[in-house]
């Protein structure tokens, strides 16, 4: 398996290997035995703090005896009789610093505790007897929590869906289509009827500590949503009833669509959800779900795409052909989780009012679908313009381009005489955006659902499943490229980033995209690395997992996700 690249490289300074001298003596080199291609089982990676062997954190007491052994050559000598190992560490224990020397032939045994970290620094010595002299390796032996920064795989049909994981640990893979068997053995799998996935690295407050909370969450359709720390697949906030997803008279949303905008690692990350029956709820930084202020604005519509600007959630009523917007900013802070499950909001759900006259008559957006929201945003967050994609009944498909009104003229308030000249109560605002609009020429998904704007990326690109093929668009253009094709076969299912924002320690999440594929009733998971410039990295190369060390296969995959550790660490990936 080859080596998962990075784009910042970083040389390692760790001492790989090396011959000293223990005394003076005269050498024949040319009949000196020589120790060459030393390597240890499990393999080691080459890390930013130098060459290291990763295990995953055991969960019973079996797994915590592990054993790493070391494979070498040498140039004179068919056995290993003239070796002699030492094997010098340092770890702490129990907040103790410890150094210890083992002497086993070819092995060193290292104790794990369960569920915790530990960090062997380690430097093998062999001697070799016949020259007098030594080679010595340098290398660090740690653990990490399971599943950390690994995709979970939802599989299979609804009613008898499994939640999956694929996991790089070190330079190994390891693939299981039933996570939640691994760590709960007996326990019955509770995402038999799961629809979708959702993840959020964040920091909160617990009273007056901030901590850092790992929020892997799994949606039902009609019913509460779960949450879990996802290293562990641990329970997350039972006691509070309906912490993500509110319920109102026509019960818990179903959810359809998932975006966000802005940056967990300072709190200014917004998030809304699409309901399959075209209802809308809208979160800021905790993933505590709000319906608009409904007192007041409207309250009839059915929602098919959104978007969120530094200003406002922008969404298209495709029931009354109009955009609508509510205030982004309200009472609802980012700082704890018992303040978010129990604030309301109170910025009401509002008509933008914007005309559709300007436009010509083939492109106004009166009868088609809003399928996709976005901004371009990258470092001018502030400034950009809300867009939508729409599609009509040919499928063809068109581009919608929203600037806001400024302050100044904005929400400005006429009143409306009636026919006795006497002042309305009436109040008909301005409309707060104008419109543009074109077609997208060759623009042509298989799903509409799998339209995607990555704002890693400077250039403005679409990407969409057409088939078994994942097309980059560039709308300033209409080129097309095609930067995955399935193997014969398979088709995509789904993509998804590794993460959508472009926060501070969010590494380089968002050129990874993880791609669900399907043939007949099983299922496959891949990953494609980009370039900065949206081209492919023909140096990632990540395989295709179908089936898990026992042979088991994955069902259809339904939805992906990668879960982090809130602060990204390229060495650990």
């Amino acid at each position: 398996m080859k080596k998962l690249l990075f784009t910042i490289l970083i040389a390692s300074t760790a001492l790989t290997g090396c011959y000293k001298d223990e005394g003076n003596y005269d050498y024949s080199f040319n009949t000196m035995n020589e120790i060459t291609n030393v390597s240890f089982l499990p393999e080691a990676e080459e890390q930013l703090g130098g060459l290291t062997i990763e295990f995953t954190q055991p969960l019973n007491e079996k797994d915590t005896l592990q054993r790493v052994t070391v494979n070498l050559n040498q140039t004179l000598q068919a056995n290993l009789d003239n070796l002699e190992y030492s094997w010098a560490r340092s770890y702490y224990k129990n907040g103790v610093n410890i150094k210890d020397t083992t002497h086993t032939h070819g092995y060193m045994d290292v104790v794990l505790p369960l569920g915790e970290p530990i960090t062997y620094n380690c430097m093998l010595k062999v001697y070799d007897k016949t020259t007098d002299l030594a080679h010595y390796t340098k290398f660090t032996v740690t653990t990490r929590p399971i599943f950390k920064n690994s995709t979970f795989i939802l599989h299979g049909v609804p009613g008898s869906r499994m939640l999956g994981n694929v996991e790089k640990v070190g330079t190994n893979i390891h693939v299981h289509t039933d996570a939640y068997k691994v760590v709960y053995p007996q326990a019955t799998n509770p995402f038999s009827d799961a629809s979708r996935l959702m993840f959020q690295a964040i920091t909160s407050f617990q009273g007056r500590n901030l901590i850092y909370l790992n929020n892997f969450i799994v949606f039902f359709d009609g019913r509460e949503a779960k949450m879990y720390n996802p290293f562990g697949l641990v329970p997350r906030n039972e006691n509070l009833r309906n912490f993500v997803l509110p319920t109102s008279d026509q019960g818990i949303p179903a959810v359809s669509r998932i975006g966000m905008v802005g940056d967990p690692s300072n709190q200014s990350d917004y998030y809304y959800i699409v309901a399959k029956d075209g209802r809308i709820v809208t979160a800021r930084t905790q993933p505590s779900f709000k319906f608009p202020y409904a007192e007041e604005g409207e309250t009839d519509y059915r929602i098919t795409a959104a978007t969120i600007t530094n200003e406002d959630f922008i969404f298209w009523d495709s029931k009354h052909n109009r955009f609508l917007h509510v205030n982004r900013e309200d009472s609802y802070g980012p700082w704890a989780e018992d303040h978010a499950y129990g604030t309301q909001l109170n910025n009401p759900l509002l008509d933008a009012n914007v005309d559709f006259s300007s436009l010509d008559a083939a492109l106004r957006p009166e009868g088609k679908t809003a399928v996709y929201g976005y901004i371009q945003y990258r470092e001018n967050f502030e400034n950009e313009k809300p867009f939508f994609v729409f599609k009509d009944d040919n499928n063809n498909y068109y581009l919608y381009e929203l600037a806001p009104i400024k302050e100044s003229d904005e929400k400005k308030i006429k009143r409306k005489e009636n026919k006795d000249d006497k002042e309305s109560t009436e109040e008909v605002r301005e409309p707060a955006y104008t419109v543009k609009a074109q077609r997208l020429e060759g623009f042509t998904p298989g799903d509409p659902q799998s339209i995607y704007y990555n704002t890693w990326f400077p250039s403005n690109y679409l990407f969409y499943i057409e088939r078994n093929t994942i097309v980059k668009y560039n709308i300033s253009n209409g080129e097309k490229q095609i930067i995955y094709t399935a193997p014969d076969g398979y088709s995509v299912a789904c993509m998804k980033v590794r993460e959508e924002n472009t926060q501070q320690f969010s590494a380089d999440l968002g050129l990874y995209i993880g791609i669900g594929l399907n043939k007949g009733s099983q299922g496959a998971f891949t990953e494609i690395k980009l370039t900065n410039a949206g081209d492919i990295d023909e140096s990632y190369s990540f395989g295709l997992h179908s089936t898990d060390a026992n042979g088991v296969p994955f069902g259809n995959i339904a939805d992906i996700q990668f879960v982090h550790e809130y602060t990204y660490k390229i060495s650990n990936d």
